[in-house]
């Protein structure tokens, strides 16, 4: 059976999410030599997304898609790893194999992991976070974490039917492609929630006169 590890340092990010209504958590840990990029994209009507953990690693530009389990409303988070993904995680750490009687303690390398989880995260720092390495793991993630991604010019925003809610997979492209710094996007998606609008996209270079920036939303 494949060994379990506790992230529960994740409490702290995943309530601050759902407490402000901005299910993207993302954020960078260097332990030794190994750089992890650690991603969750979750939305209360899309279940596809759910209790998925992404991590990328930057050495070896691996990305691994984890299942978390344990109830995250209750600061349960804990994940199993396969031989093969332990392996990857000493590739990324520059750990050669060498002497078989010197394994590598996962368990102390977890618990490092665990205790460097930030215990907030500020929208502006995920938005710069994801924008810097959207380039490296935009091949790696699933095509629902941003819908209809080959969409990357900005129309305006729109009302949605009563009863329908802006969707994060659409939200989340103005992290990547609006032309608006971090502060101006968090206060766009912020009242795109408040007032239940969306925004739509296009692919048509021809309507880029028709674009618009950020602060023409807000």
């Amino acid at each position: 059976m494949d060994d379990r590890y506790e992230l529960s340092g994740l409490r702290g990010v995943f309530a601050e999410a759902i407490q402000r209504n901005e299910p993207t958590i993302v954020f960078e840990l260097n332990n030794g030599r190994g750089k992890f990029l650690f991603m969750m994209f979750f939305d209360s009507e899309d279940e596809s997304t759910k209790d998925q953990l992404f991590i990328f690693m930057r050495n070896t530009q691996r990305m691994v898609k984890l299942k978390l389990y344990g109830n995250h409303y209750k600061g349960q988070f804990y994940l199993y790893l396969e031989d093969y993904v332990k392996d990857w995680f000493k590739k990324e750490l520059l750990i050669e194999n060498g002497n078989p009687n010197n394994k590598f303690d996962f368990e102390s390398f977890f618990q490092g992991l665990n205790s460097s989880i930030p215990q907030a995260l500020p929208l502006q720092s995920k938005i710069k976070k994801l924008r810097e390495s959207w380039s490296e793991i935009s091949g790696k993630l699933p095509k629902e974490i941003v819908e209809e991604e080959e969409k990357t010019i900005l129309l305006g925003d729109k009302a949605l039917p009563e009863g329908h809610k802006p969707r994060e997979k659409t939200l989340r492209k103005l992290y990547l492609y609006a032309d608006g710094n971090a502060d101006d996007i968090t206060t766009l998606i912020e009242n795109l929630k408040r007032l239940n609008r969306t925004v739509s996209w296009t692919n048509d270079i021809k309507k880029l006169d028709k674009a618009k920036k950020v602060k023409d939303l807000i």
